[in-house]
């Protein structure tokens, strides 16, 4: 991989013109793009981040994993990230990231739950759902993460754009590293910290949303959709 790496950073957002504009402030000034997708925000978001001089794009239809495949096909950049608009993704991981990256991953997912990592958000009840997803992907899907539930990964934009993504919501975290396992893609993690939303409320309802997410983790094992398995020399 060369060392010079674009990077798009996709921004995720649903009613957060109170946390966008210091986490928006966080982001390093070197990187290709910014591309904030609004989820048909009713407080002003857009105007917010367009005052702040980003690029704001409406998602198409609704839901995180609609708004995350919109940057996906927006991206421009060698290598995208999906960062929360709510402050909580370190951005100092972004460096360790890209080195994953330029060892040869294509690509390489955070973890709350290895050593020298953490969660300033979690609580017992999110932690216990957490690993029993999480053993869960390992069982029926065999990929190798320790934390299924966090999106906070950095994956070459070409290999995005190959899965056959069909969530629309939060199932959408865990049906990405599923597709790229199938189809044979390389990827590693690296310990990151979770830090506490910096304005807001949370979008994310344990009950119904983890509901969601197992009903996907379950549909994904017996889905049939055609998909192309990576070769080794690609």
């Amino acid at each position: 991989m060369p060392d010079d790496l674009k990077l798009s950073i996709i921004v995720p957002a649903r009613n957060e013109c109170e946390s966008l504009p210091r986490m928006l402030a966080e982001l390093p000034t070197d990187v290709h793009e910014v591309i904030v997708i609004d989820g048909h925000s009713t407080d002003g978001t857009p105007d917010v981040v367009r005052k702040l001089g980003f690029r704001v794009e409406t998602q198409e239809g609704r839901g995180y994993g609609m708004g995350v495949r919109t940057g996906i096909k927006l991206a421009t950049g060698d290598v995208v990230t999906c960062m929360d608009a709510d402050g909580s993704y370190d951005p100092e991981a972004l460096g360790r990231l890209m080195a994953g990256i330029k060892a040869g991953n294509d690509g390489v997912f955070c973890s709350r739950y290895l050593p020298e990592s953490g969660s300033d958000d979690d609580t017992p009840i999110r932690w216990l759902g957490n690993m029993v997803f999480t053993i869960m992907l390992r069982v029926l899907h065999g990929v190798r993460l320790s934390d299924s539930l966090f999106y906070y990964a950095l994956i070459k934009r070409d290999v995005l754009q190959a899965l056959p993504l069909v969530s629309e919501d939060f199932s959408t975290c865990i049906e990405i590293p599923i597709l790229m396992h199938k189809m044979g893609y390389t990827y590693a993690e690296i310990p990151s910290r979770e830090r506490e939303r910096l304005a807001g409320i949370s979008k994310v309802n344990a009950l119904t949303d983890g509901f969601l997410i197992l009903k996907s983790m379950l549909l994904f094992k017996f889905m049939r959709r055609p998909v192309a398995r990576r070769t080794p020399a690609e």
